[in-house]
């Protein structure tokens, strides 16, 4: 019988912000699959390796050649369930292939910094997306959180939204959450710059 493919959420990044819980099924496991800043972050524990980049078809094929024999887990940044890497596995394997251990996100992480509750918040993602419907959203929520990338970033994202005609609102860039580079700035709508936050992050949209 194959072991149950285990989708781990590691966090935003920092090793503080790892759970028990992902930590015991990261360390109980034969292999990892990740990016390579996940993959940094166990690097002590000598496991064996596959690094996800442009190759998610070749992730599959290994995970399938290797799961019979061995414990593999599936690190993902944040939140698997959370615009991760989890809607990619349920379309290659059934419900019951996966172990999905949760883990905090970015975004979650983000609202805490701001000290905002993010119970009433609308959520949306241009990482690897089109920015398309963004604005509708911004203009029904009083408090969107996006996750951006270095092609969509919050420079960019703020300019489409004036343009769409949103009022005035406030707008948090948080980078490198968890990390020792963190930095957390706040905007006027109009006033965002291009260069903050361009390799990716997560920016809260307020009307607060």
């Amino acid at each position: 019988m194959e072991n149950l493919i285990r989708v781990v959420g590691i966090g935003p990044g920092s090793p503080e912000y790892i759970t028990p819980a992902a930590l015991e099924m990261v360390r109980d496991s034969d292999i990892l699959i990740g990016g390579e800043r996940a993959l940094k972050a166990f690097e002590g524990l000598a496991k064996q390796t596959f690094t996800i980049k442009n190759n998610l078809k070749e992730m599959v094929d290994f995970i399938n050649r290797h799961r019979a024999n061995y414990k593999v887990a599936v690190l993902a940044s944040g939140d698997p369930s959370f615009y991760g890497i989890l809607e990619f596995l349920k379309k290659n394997y059934s419900k019951t292939d996966l172990a999905v251990t949760p883990g905090i996100s970015s975004a979650q992480l983000a609202c805490s910094k701001l000290c905002i509750s993010w119970h009433n918040a609308a959520f949306f993602s241009v990482h690897g997306r089109t920015i398309q419907g963004l604005s509708r959203i911004a203009g029904k929520f009083g408090k969107v959180i996006v996750l951006t990338d270095p092609k969509n970033t919050p420079g960019l994202i703020a300019r489409e939204l004036v343009k769409e005609g949103l009022g005035a609102r406030k707008i948090y860039i948080c980078e490198n959450l968890s990390y020792e580079e963190e930095r957390i700035t706040e905007w006027e709508i109009g006033d965002v710059p291009d260069g903050v936050g361009s390799e990716g992050c997560v920016m809260v949209i307020s009307d607060e």
